[in-house]
């Protein structure tokens, strides 16, 4: 075979594969629409008990007295939630000094089973406040189907960002994209 006749070979292939990759980049597009909004546009209003004194919480007020609200919803059946809880657990600490509120929402769960989870990490950042949603009202106003998720609300409530399944949250990207949708400097 002729080196000609390679280079012709090599050709067709590579503009094959190029028309190929074009049309199935068109097909894709077709599903993404990036002008749709979120089907959760706002933080609803959503009263619960905070776990450790049982004092009414409105997380609506948490969002707007702070530079925002992050919404994390895990629960100790869940192994993926209990796995990234250490690291989440950080990356609350690392945004208490942004203001910013995070919600430990345990759903369905059993209070002396979170105690006794909740043991191992001493004491959570001030920043913070444990949930226990046994009902989960929060789950179904927040459109919630599996844990863990997490949402994150600006101060004029506004639903910037969800995360869905369990994140590597000691990575700094995760801190910085979190401080961007929420303003924070």
């Amino acid at each position: 075979m002729s080196t000609s006749s390679k280079v012709s070979i090599i050709f067709i292939i590579v503009a094959i594969t190029l028309g190929y990759s074009i049309y199935h980049k068109s097909k894709v597009d077709s599903y993404v629409d990036e002008s749709r909004d979120y089907i959760l546009k706002s933080l609803p209003s959503v009263k619960l008990d905070n776990f450790a004194d049982n004092s009414e919480v409105e997380l609506q007020d948490l969002a707007r007295n702070s530079n925002g609200l992050v919404v994390h919803f895990w629960g100790t059946w869940c192994a993926p939630c209990e796995a990234e809880f250490p690291e989440f657990v950080e990356f609350a600490r690392k945004l208490e000094e942004k203001n910013v509120k995070v919600v430990f929402m345990a759903v369905k769960d059993d209070d002396m089973k979170i105690k006794k989870f909740l043991k191992r990490f001493n004491n959570l950042p001030s920043n913070s406040l444990v949930i226990h949603d046994q009902a989960g009202i929060s789950m179904s106003k927040l459109g919630v189907v599996k844990v863990p998720e997490t949402f994150v609300f600006n101060s004029k409530l506004e639903h910037r960002i969800m995360f869905k399944g369990p994140q590597d949250w000691k990575m700094d990207s995760y801190f910085i994209r979190v401080l961007s949708y929420l303003g924070v400097k």
